[in-house]
């Protein structure tokens, strides 16, 4: 027993010199981080600070019967983590969410992306895929049309997505970055609302991977900026970091009216700009013509 504490005294010293070292050297190690993603407390005061730099003084009201965020527990592949969110339906406008903030703590940028939605829609239903570089939170904050901030989190354990390799050929995702799919389908229990997915091609590189062949790290490459319209309105916008997982994908649901054009525009930080572009008709609220061009 007296030699079990002896060791783990002489780790512990051993640890605090090397961490004094790492600080005077201004070096943060990946494990500081994964430290810290084990531990409450220190996720804690690091969302405190998280929150100061972002939102300042808003009060982020608990979002309990306005947003429901769905993630697994335990990420089965945290380079694409499966995430979704819905807010309860609201019957006055000003209460209507029209855009929602992606927090994930312990990532490297925490700050995900901005959901903007059409003004009109009463009930937003969104699911994408996420990166996850360490055990963290995951926040949705919702916004809303009079200024209201309400905010859902869950744990989720997880780690390593971020640097995590991409999956396939490297030259043959540059080929094919910005081709995309549409699909669009009727919601049974909802009249009036149907669900599109949107499939986007694209590397998502974001400058902390590897190419596998060749071990050279490879530079920043992902979209930044998209947005579906129908019939020229905005019905969802997205403007994003890191995060978001390789060849991204989105489903959400929006109000189809008596049918038209639904358009996808992205735009990577290359300045590229890809588009894909869908004819919708509809009668008796269902989906009766789907054709792309």
């Amino acid at each position: 027993m007296y030699n079990l504490f002896m060791h783990r005294f002489l780790l512990n010293i051993a640890l605090f010199f090397f961490l004094s070292i790492t600080f005077a050297l201004g070096v943060e190690m990946d494990w500081e981080k994964a430290y810290c993603a084990k531990y409450e407390e220190c996720r804690e005061a690091r969302w405190t600070d998280l929150k100061k730099t972002l939102f300042e003084d808003i009060d982020l009201k608990s979002g309990e019967g306005i947003i429901e965020l769905t993630t697994p527990e335990r990420a089965p592949d945290a380079a694409f983590v499966p995430i979704s969110f819905k807010t309860h339906k609201l019957k006055n406008q000003d209460d209507f969410i029209t855009k929602v903030h992606l927090v994930i703590d312990m990532n490297p940028s925490p700050y995900s992306g901005t959901f903007k939605f059409a003004t009109n829609i009463d009930q937003i239903e969104l699911a994408t895929r996420i990166r996850l570089d360490a055990y963290s939170k995951v926040r949705v904050i919702a916004e809303t049309k009079k200024g209201d901030y309400f905010m859902a989190a869950n744990f989720v354990r997880g780690s390593g997505g971020c640097s995590a390799p991409p999956l396939g050929d490297v030259d043959e995702m540059l080929t094919n970055a910005g081709k995309m799919k549409i699909k669009v389908k009727n919601i049974e229990e909802k009249d009036g609302i149907a669900e599109a997915k949107i499939m986007i091609s694209h590397p998502q590189f974001n400058g902390l991977q590897a190419n596998p062949e060749t071990t050279e790290m490879i530079q920043a490459y992902y979209v930044e900026n998209i947005e579906v319209t129908y019939n020229d309105k905005i019905v969802m916008a997205l403007k994003s970091d890191i995060s978001i997982s390789q060849d991204p994908t989105f489903r959400f649901n929006f109000p189809i009216g008596d049918g038209g054009d639904l358009k996808v525009t992205a735009k990577d930080t290359d300045g590229k700009i890809f588009s894909h572009s869908t004819k919708l008709a509809f009668k008796n609220n269902q989906l009766i013509e789907l054709a792309s061009y």
